[in-house]
């Protein structure tokens, strides 16, 4: 569960920010991610079979916005994990995946709260840091599980260079992904989170290191792509009103990343 995307909040008459928190694209990313190596590792071992059942349930949950329902489930299926005898949980896919499905829960109850209080203005936002740092200790977990296993198992440059050209004329939907490009995507997906915890934990320099990485793994990550694009938009956006001045339409302006950090450190 990994698990950012948009969504419109209101603040008031003239201002609509989108605050790129939880949704169901990357739900169904990492959904169907754990499916594929369900059907290619479960026959190895069946012992994973229950606790991933729990996981399906608790994904059902999240998507009804049961929160503190499935953050039980998740946890569950954490502990059925660590039961399991003979597997190496700092690269085993799946604990990754419920790890960051975990996070995932604390980063939605640190950016929005519990619901008990409404949200009005930008600055409702990201208001239990505490949470926010908890969802990265499960994201942590979960990003170092997938580079362990990448650099024990990616391919060597000749042979992603073999693969890249056997692929050359395919269409991408014949394309079946390898293994290791599966870990890749799972991981930019945990980045992504990383990212939007930094974010809301104003370190905004390590949040966009964090994208980046995102997006190098997998380029067409849209969520790391628009958490990344309305960051430096409202960076942008402060940073032109405490000059009292006002940004060009959107579109007009040629102001990138490194554009935005200029003008933020000057």
């Amino acid at each position: 569960m990994g698990i950012i995307s948009k969504e419109l909040l209101h603040f008031n008459r003239k201002m609509k920010i989108v605050a790129l928190v939880i949704g169901i694209s990357a739900v169904l990313t990492l959904f169907f991610l754990w499916r594929y190596m369900e059907q290619k590792s479960m026959g190895e071992n069946a012992a994973y079979k229950a606790p991933m059942h729990v996981y399906s349930a608790a994904e059902k949950l999240m998507v009804r916005e049961k929160f503190n329902k499935a953050l039980k489930k998740y946890a569950r299926s954490r502990k059925m994990l660590e039961a399991i005898k003979g597997i190496d949980l700092t690269t085993d896919f799946y604990y990754a995946i419920v790890n960051n499905a975990i996070g995932t829960v604390h980063l939605r109850l640190g950016v929005y709260g519990n619901g008990d209080k409404p949200i009005r203005l930008r600055s409702d936002l990201g208001r239990n840091p505490e949470e926010i740092k908890l969802a990265l200790e499960y994201f942590n977990q979960s990003v170092g599980a997938y580079k362990k296993w990448l650099k024990l198992h990616r391919p060597g440059a000749k042979e992603l260079a073999a693969l890249a050209e056997s692929r050359k004329g395919v269409a991408e939907d014949k394309i079946e992904m390898r293994p290791f490009e599966r870990y890749e995507r799972a991981l930019s997906v945990s980045l992504t989170n990383c990212g939007l915890a930094w974010r809301y934990l104003n370190d905004f320099d390590r949040a966009q290191n964090y994208y980046n990485e995102a997006l190098a793994l997998w380029s067409q990550n849209r969520t790391a792509k628009h958490n990344l694009e309305d960051m430096e938009k409202v960076l942008a956006e402060e940073a032109a009103a405490a000059r009292g001045e006002k940004l060009p339409p959107a579109g007009k302006s040629k102001a990138g990343s490194e554009g935005i950090q200029k003008k933020l450190d000057n």
